[in-house]
């Protein structure tokens, strides 16, 4: 489907019916890895959040869902699958994985869980349930992860890439440090990244940002200063984690047909504004 300025306008006219029946249905159900993610973790104890919505009444983002970042997180461990879209990724339909809506499978855990904890939850998802070779995978970070990757035998299987802590905070991109300029619910906390071949990727010297490899994760390091709203956690781009496991997963085009059935739902609902980050999408 052709989404142009003037299918913009019909969309904000009500002239487009729905592909999907709602943000709990899309994100629960009809996403690539979510049924498995959730029943994984809500098997183990986890409660299950309903995802937020994906417009949030800011500017920032273009009134888009930026991540699975929350003001406040109930106690315990928690688990949802967020929807999200980043204006950045606008145009950039020939990039592997890059979508215009896509879902994020986050767990969350208390910070008394101990440290490495969600990191080894999460990666022994990845391995035993999606079946990835814990050899090929790439973490991208700082000194900060030292300590986790040097504690953990299923990490030390992967290579680990060394940041310098000041370029990553400098960035703010996820591998190292989150800082994404103008994120209203944040201000930033230390992390890793979790990377996997999409081709044959030479498994030589690395170097960031990596040459034939996805990301397909990010996990906090965060500690009680450092910015983190109470919990430590992280969680992976599900279809992108369905991309490199050899599943099917939308392409572009479709995840932007998505992207405007979903925003245009939650404004008839909530008689919220279209975002004005959904132009970005129409050309």
């Amino acid at each position: 489907m052709e989404l142009d300025r003037r299918h913009f306008v019909s969309l904000a006219a009500g002239g487009m019916g729905l592909f999907l029946p709602g943000a709990s249905s899309l994100a629960q159900g009809a996403t690539p890895g979510a049924s498995p993610f959730l029943d994984h973790f809500g098997s183990g104890g986890a409660s299950v959040l309903e995802p937020l919505p994906l417009i949030t009444g800011v500017g920032f983002n273009g009134s888009l869902r930026y991540d699975d970042t929350r003001v406040s997180y109930p106690d315990g461990v928690s688990v949802c699958v967020q929807p999200a879209c980043r204006v950045e990724d606008a145009g950039k339909a020939a990039d592997p994985g890059v979508l215009a809506l896509f879902h994020i499978g986050v767990l969350n855990l208390p910070l008394s869980s101990g440290p490495g904890e969600a990191i080894n939850r999460l990666m022994r998802f990845a391995v035993e349930v999606e079946k990835l070779d814990p050899e090929k995978f790439v973490f991208v970070s700082t000194e900060v992860f030292e300590p986790h990757f040097a504690s953990d035998p299923l990490l030390q299987k992967g290579q680990f890439v060394k940041r310098d802590l000041q370029e990553a905070r400098a960035a703010g991109d996820g591998s190292g440090f989150f800082s994404p300029d103008g994120h209203p619910d944040t201000d930033g906390f230390n992390s890793v990244s979790l990377h996997y071949p999409i081709a044959d990727a030479s498994q030589g010297t690395l170097a960031y940002p990596l040459s034939g490899f996805l990301e397909i994760g990010e996990i906090s390091l965060a500690d009680a200063a450092s910015g983190s709203a109470g919990t430590v956690g992280g969680g992976f781009g599900l279809e992108r984690l369905a991309l490199v496991s050899g599943k099917k997963s939308p392409d572009y085009a479709e995840s932007r047909t998505i992207l405007f059935d979903l925003a245009k739902q939650e404004a008839a609902t909530t008689g919220a504004a279209l975002p004005e980050g959904l132009k970005a999408f129409t050309d």
